[in-house]
This record gives structure tokens, sequence and C-alpha cells, in this order.
């Protein structure tokens, strides 16, 4: 198993040099400094929390893909969440990564945008003469 940084070294080089100079042209200018640690830290776990989705994404693809998808709703959620923990699994015995976010993601967009159309059942019903 290979592991894989989300964030390197020097890109937390090239953000703390970033920050620091936009904290410096505030000070210039007069306007109160940022909250320097805090924004480093929240900028950091978004661009790992950003790089891990699109590590993920693939995974999900694949996972929700494999399955057949009832019609009722709450089994979809039961589904999608099973399915998001088998893919969440993959990744890390593929890769090493472990899921750096502190929050689950949004169950029904996830199978909105990535269970296939043509599970859905729809009955047509005709209103009129035959």
């Amino acid at each position: 198993m290979t592991t894989y940084m989300l964030v390197t070294s020097m890109e937390k080089q090239v953000l703390f040099k970033r920050l620091s100079q936009r904290n410096a042209i505030r000070r210039e200018i007069g306007i109160r400094p940022m909250n320097f640690p805090a924004l480093f830290k929240r900028r950091l776990r978004m661009t790992t929390e950003r790089r891990y989705i699109e590590l993920l994404e693939p995974y999900l693809v694949a996972a929700f893909g494999s399955v057949e998808w009832p019609a009722v709703p709450a089994l979809r959620i039961l589904l999608a969440v099973t399915q998001h923990g088998v893919a969440i699994d993959s990744l890390y015995r593929d890769i090493g990564v472990v899921d750096p976010r502190e929050k689950q993601p949004d169950m029904i967009s996830m199978i909105e945008r990535l269970v296939p159309t043509s599970t859905t059942k729809t009955t047509v019903v005709s209103i009129g003469k035959d």
C-alpha cells in the first residue's frame, strides 16, 4: 500500500507565504490583521478535503454504479450510506488515505448526482381516451 499526501509541505509553504503577504498588506493599510493560525488551518483543511473528494469520486462512481437501486427513498439513502462507506474503504485500501472530513456528506445530493437514471422506475399513466 502506498501512502498519498493530500497536501505537500511545499503547498503548505506556499499557502503560508500567501497568507503572510495578505496579512502584511492588511497591516500596511491599517486594517485589522487576520487570525492567521485559524485561517491557515481552515484553508489547509479545505484543500485537504477538496483533494480527498477528487480522489474519492471514481470510487463513488464505481460503488454507486455497481448496485441495483430501490425505488423507496429511505432504502436509497441507506444504500447510499453503505456504498459511500465501501468507496471510502476501497480508497483507503488502494492509496492509504483516511477520510479527513469532519462532517458526513449530503447523501441526497450524492444520490441525485451518482445514481444512474436508468434505475429509477417511472410509470406512465394515460389520462384521456384510449
